[in-house]
């Protein structure tokens, strides 16, 4: 007999494949990703930088992809799979800080520290491409317009952690979870891997409350209670918008 999490993680897996294609393929040419963020700035600033920065990897669910203070020398962008930066309180809890989605960066601290500060673990599989940070250093001298796009992805990272601090702070567990959703659908549909409203969703309900700064027990409620309202439905390792007016007006997100 397969536990009932091994089910549960396989059809979260097989949800995820179904989203991501052929983002597992081999090469910057089949990459969906290579003409957004990160890669399409170093593309354009080198096009054989693919062969002389690149390096592949995977990880299993719930493996580092970073662990604190170590000094790795490279950066990785997601290819396909789910991940979380996070820290750990003295008391044990942990606070998820971010959600990396394929296309995402992961060590992008690195560009500017040596050593890492805030762990990456993965949530599903993950394949990524790794960049030599000194590689990337050197190129970006040769091109300034890279640095503009390390700016600006600073820039985006930093926002983000603004709004989860008002989350965190002036917001109550509903809109917390209504604008997490929200978030993830508006970043899975920019990156091509949402189907309308429906997008894959492999986070279980403690990493939701790790990251909203809820009790497990407190988001299993708030998730049944908008099922019961018919504002979304989840299953399989998926997560489907019924009304969207309905979660927007939970998350009091509003159209100016």
């Amino acid at each position: 007999m397969i536990a009932k999490e091994s089910v549960a993680q396989l059809r979260e897996e097989d949800a995820q494949d179904a989203f991501e294609g052929d983002a597992s393929s081999n090469g910057c040419d089949v990459c969906p990703f290579r003409r957004i963020g990160f890669c399409k700035a170093v593309l354009d600033a080198d096009f054989d930088a693919k062969c002389r920065l690149q390096g592949e990897g995977r990880v299993r669910a719930r493996q580092h992809i970073y662990r604190f203070g170590e000094a790795p020398g490279r950066i990785v962008v997601l290819r396909r799979g789910w991940a979380i930066r996070y820290v750990v309180a003295a008391d044990g809890r942990r606070q998820v800080l971010s959600i990396l989605l394929p296309g995402d960066i992961a060590g992008g601290e690195l560009l500017i520290r040596e050593k890492v500060r805030t762990p990456v673990l993965s949530l599903t599989p993950v394949e990524y491409c790794e960049f030599d940070i000194g590689n990337l250093k050197r190129l970006s001298k040769e091109d300034p317009d890279l640095v503009w796009t390390f700016v600006e992805i600073c820039f985006a990272g930093r926002e983000a952690s603004e709004a989860r601090l008002v989350d965190l702070g002036r917001r109550n567990a509903e809109q917390r979870l209504a604008r997490l959703i929200l978030d993830l659908h508006q970043r899975l549909t920019s990156k091509g891997l949402a189907q309308g409203d429906t997008i894959p969703f492999p986070l279980r309900q403690q990493m939701i409350a790790d990251a909203l700064g809820l009790t497990q027990v407190h988001v299993s409620r708030v998730m049944r209670s908008l099922r019961q309202a018919r504002v979304l439905k989840t299953g399989n390792g998926l997560l489907t918008i019924l009304d969207m007016d309905a979660l927007m007006n939970v998350a009091e997100c509003f159209d100016t």
